[in-house]
């Protein structure tokens, strides 16, 4: 059930009416949205349905024993040691198995050993990577005192199944969510209305941008990269990184929109990633709930920067790693992994070695647009590993853009209107899109009701008749 489809908007009303209707019933309302989430996962695989709640029951109880052992540190541990194994051991063993299985193998082969891997073969339930990282911090907030244990399985069950971040965050954190849950909601009109306009941002963020060039571009140069000149193939990467933030910045202004309208408030998960100075800022601003988790649960419990500089690289360089390999069991995500770690290590290395200068603001608004057009282009050569579908395809690109030719007669206006205006509107500033809400906030009521019917039909026409699933689904 897509989130740019009249299922999703259909279903959406519906758990609005039972979640308003029952706003005074407690438990209740509770219970009617989180079997509406489950009804909504079931759309994808039922069979995996069982595998969430599986997890996050046990989870319920492991926190609940962790808090029970108040003063046994020992036993503390032990407790937080099953929620840790079962997290990623199901983590692990659904989305990295074979992958691993197949890494073995083929080692074993340079050393004229030659088996069979022993492989699960079975798909990936999708949000694996997102829930499975929010129970976990459920129970690692618990064992840290910084969240107390929900008395009641179904607030957690809620708390993991909600299902607008439920297949593709943004990862939401137990002290953020779970208290929003411990009071009635109540209605108000400015919420209502900012849930809508991001509502209706994210779905032309997926269908205006990403899905049409993914449809008319992006996927055609990487499905058959040999047709295309050599600058086409740089338009096409340049393609796919806006088609890339469209689709999951869309995503989750979608899913932050649709829980406003439950009165409740999901975390931001960008802050145009491609204004970056940097790499590392490149990751302060893209998919912020994975950056933060990672730097909270990993990064700090690793050390940090507090146990001298070696480690400290270490630490930062494991982390980048992990995110990049977070995306998927591939050597095409362990080289991407490999490169933004080294990239945001370099970063720092030369930052601390060679601190900018103060200059002129003329010189300095250059040396920023500079830093911001250098980490861009990083971000969009290195995307080759992103959206390839094997270390053969991204060879085939590499190979492409070394012809050196420059043709760019498959690129149709269309495409560069696209293209360019969705750079375009990134880099705008941000007062004009808080204007812009604002301005829509302050309508009255059939005055947004007239501008969404507007914006749908608009939306439903410019719809490409091809269905472009979700980006992030996958991950």
């Amino acid at each position: 059930m897509a989130f740019n489809s009249l299922d999703y908007m259909l279903f959406l009303t519906l758990a609005l009416c039972g979640w308003w209707g029952l706003a005074r019933a407690g438990a209740l309302r509770l219970l009617l949205v989180f079997l509406a989430s489950c009804v909504f996962y079931m759309a994808w695989n039922p069979w995996y349905l069982g595998l969430i709640l599986f997890s996050t029951l046990v989870d319920w109880h492991v926190a609940r024993r962790i808090f029970a052992n108040e003063g046994n540190e020992s036993g503390r541990r032990r407790w937080l040691s099953v929620s840790v194994v079962l997290n990623l051991g199901l983590l692990g063993t659904f989305k990295y198995f074979d992958f691993t299985a197949h890494a073995i193998t083929d080692a074993l082969a340079l050393a004229s050993i030659h088996v069979r891997p022993a492989l699960l073969e079975i798909a990936l339930p999708v949000g694996i990577s997102f829930y499975t990282f929010e129970s976990l911090s459920y129970c690692v907030d618990v064992y840290r005192r910084q969240t107390v244990p929900a008395q009641s399985p179904l607030k957690l069950l809620f708390f993991i199944t909600f299902f607008p971040k439920l297949v593709a965050g943004p990862i939401a954190r137990p002290s953020d969510l779970l208290p929003q849950l411990d009071r009635a909601p109540s209605l108000d009109r400015r919420h209502v209305s900012e849930g809508l306009f991001l509502i209706g941002t994210g779905l032309a963020k997926k269908i205006v941008l990403a899905d049409y060039l993914s449809v008319n571009l992006v996927d055609r140069v990487f499905d058959n990269p040999e047709a295309f000149t050599a600058a086409e193939v740089v338009v096409g990467l340049y393609g796919f990184t806006l088609q890339i933030y469209a689709d999951f910045s869309g995503y989750t202004d979608v899913a932050r929109g649709s829980a406003k309208l439950f009165g409740i408030e999901l975390p931001e998960n960008f802050d145009r990633p491609y204004q970056a100075q940097s790499p590392a800022e490149f990751w302060r601003r893209w998919h912020m709930t994975l950056s933060t988790w990672l730097r909270d649960y990993l990064y700090f419990p690793l050390g940090g920067s507090k146990h001298g500089e070696g480690r400290t690289y270490f630490n930062l360089w494991i982390t980048i790693f992990l995110i990049g390999l977070w995306h998927g069991a591939s050597w095409t995500f362990v080289i991407y992994g490999t490169l933004q770690a080294s990239a945001v290590a370099l970063h720092r290395y030369v930052s601390r070695r060679w601190p900018a200068r103060p200059i002129s603001k003329g010189w300095d608004a250059g040396r920023v647009a500079l830093k911001v057009a250098g980490t861009l282009q990083f971000v969009v050569f290195t995307r080759i590993l992103f959206r390839a579908d094997s270390l053969a395809n991204a060879s085939e690109i590499v190979a492409r853009l070394a012809s050196g030719t420059r043709s760019m007669a498959q690129v149709g206006p269309t495409v560069w209107l696209v293209l360019l205006g969705g750079f375009a509107l990134h880099y705008t500033p941000r007062s004009w899109y808080a204007g812009l809400r604002a301005r829509f906030a302050a309508l009255p009521a059939p005055a947004q009701g007239v501008v969404l019917a507007g914006l749908g039909a608009l939306l439903v026409r410019l719809a490409s008749a091809q269905s472009v699933p979700y980006i992030y689904f996958q991950f």
